[in-house]
């Protein structure tokens, strides 16, 4: 599975598959279906004033404009007002973000935008194949990316974390925990990650001695003396940590 992995403002990075080119068909048959809806109903209004006005042709002309704009530019104000999101992708549970974690910018959206032309519309032979060019880019790239996507530096993550909060370094505190052992300042995310991976490890193979080289390590790296047990000793590093620099 094709992942990217978004970091947090907790010093932890969770971990979202890239969307399957199934899910991003079924979202743009959505976002189609919504323009079609909105220019039907826009068809029946013009029709409407024109039927009552003296002005038919200076009213057809003015509202097929206001009309068109929107439909035209869709993908680009949806995803530049919604984060990243169009309605089908709502729908399908879907952001567009880059490939570095962080929101897409609005040059990126742009670019995304105009890259339609090739990706959706672009011709194959005689016969026109909407989609053809996209659809073969985002298959034959690990991060699921057309070629819009590719020049903006973007992808079409699936909202459906493949890891959780458990699976980091990420230990809940309440908001009064006090820290018991301030030599965790000595410690990094990286320290801190690889302890809470073993730490789980050791808890759920019901593994002392494990917990105990565990514990043994991490003193020696932070320089913390301390009577407690090594499981003990362990969760409270976790949540003095995650306390302190949890909430940067």
């Amino acid at each position: 599975m094709n992942t990217i992995i978004i970091p947090t403002t907790q010093n932890i990075e969770l971990e979202y598959p890239v969307a399957h080119l199934g899910d991003r068909i079924t979202s743009g048959l959505i976002d189609l279906g919504v323009l079609i809806l909105y220019v039907y109903l826009w068809g029946v209004l013009i029709d409407k004033y024109n039927y009552h006005s003296e002005w038919k042709d200076y009213l057809t002309d003015t509202l097929s404009i206001f009309s068109f704009l929107p439909a035209a530019f869709y993908s680009l104000w949806s995803e530049w007002f919604f984060n990243g999101q169009t309605l089908g992708k709502k729908i399908m549970k879907m952001r567009t973000i880059r490939t570095d974690g962080a929101p897409a910018t609005l040059s990126g959206y742009l670019l995304r935008w105009m890259l339609r032309l090739v990706d959706v519309w672009m011709s194959v032979g005689i016969v026109l194949m909407p989609g053809i060019v996209g659809m073969i880019a985002i298959s034959v790239n690990k991060k699921g990316q057309r070629l819009g996507d590719i020049l903006a530096g973007t992808s079409v993550i699936k909202l459906q974390l493949v890891t959780t909060f458990g699976d980091t370094m990420f230990v809940d505190t309440e908001e009064n925990h006090k820290v018991v052992f301030p030599e965790i300042h000595n410690l990094s995310d990286r320290d801190v990650s690889i302890l809470k991976e073993v730490f789980d490890m050791g808890i759920k193979s019901f593994n002392p001695e494990l917990l105990e080289k565990l514990a043994n390590k991490v003193k020696e790296v932070s320089g913390i003396k301390t009577k407690m047990s090594d499981k003990q000793f362990l969760e409270t590093v976790l949540r003095d940590y995650n306390h302190v620099f949890g909430k940067d």
